[in-house]
């Protein structure tokens, strides 16, 4: 994937991540404010079951961790869904038979729903990338540019292109500063970010100039 393709798809994210944002602020202050007690009451009830349930069935789908990393996650887990409920109520006050419609909009543009027809349409297996080293991540970031190079189809090369965006997903979710001080500083396509990123279990390395 060119970088000017990454920073659009970077700036797609920023975009709907703050428009979603803006929609679910406004839809919980109205929630909270404009939806009658009457009406808040039963929905806050149904919010909290709904969340405590959701957030009970993560916590026994992570029985390695911590208890106390898992309450945490839990706990966090049922406040999002009581506070996007009472959000959707106060969408819908606001804007009445419209809110699902934008509901269901956010959510099938969303980046992760985007990623996934992505992958669909190219046909592109799951990779686990969490089990490469960052090295080994930025070997095949190197590697996949001189196959995309030698590619004759379209099909080919947008199954390299998404494993190009999935590499470097992978390298921003490692270290996000590294990975942007790279992209702004000497990319390339063909470029090697290692010397920029933090080495498994290490600080980055200094980088000269």
């Amino acid at each position: 994937m060119s970088l000017g393709v990454y920073r659009l798809v970077a700036a797609y994210r920023l975009l709907w991540g703050a428009l979603s944002g803006l929609v679910g602020v406004l839809g919980f202050v109205a929630g909270v404010f404009l939806v009658p007690a009457g009406g808040m009451l039963p929905l806050l009830f149904v919010a909290t079951l709904i969340g405590v349930s959701v957030a009970g069935t993560a916590w026994s789908h992570t029985a390695a961790s911590a208890i106390s990393a898992r309450s945490g996650r839990s706990a966090v887990i049922a406040v999002a869904v009581i506070s996007a409920i009472v959000a959707f109520a106060g969408d819908v006050v606001l804007l009445g038979a419209a809110a699902p419609g934008l509901v269901v909009v956010l959510g099938v543009t969303s980046p992760a729903a985007m990623r996934w027809c992505g992958r669909r349409l190219g046909h592109i297996p799951g990779r686990h990338h969490g089990s490469l080293t960052t090295a080994e991540l930025c070997r095949q970031w190197q590697d996949s540019y001189k196959t995309l190079r030698d590619a004759t189809t379209a099909a080919a090369r947008l199954r390299i292109v998404e494993a190009r965006q999935l590499y470097l997903d992978e390298l921003e979710r490692r270290d996000p500063v590294g990975l942007k001080t790279w992209l702004g500083e000497s990319a390339s396509a063909a470029g090697d970010p290692s010397r920029f990123l933090a080495r498994d279990g290490e600080d980055a390395p200094p980088v000269d100039g």
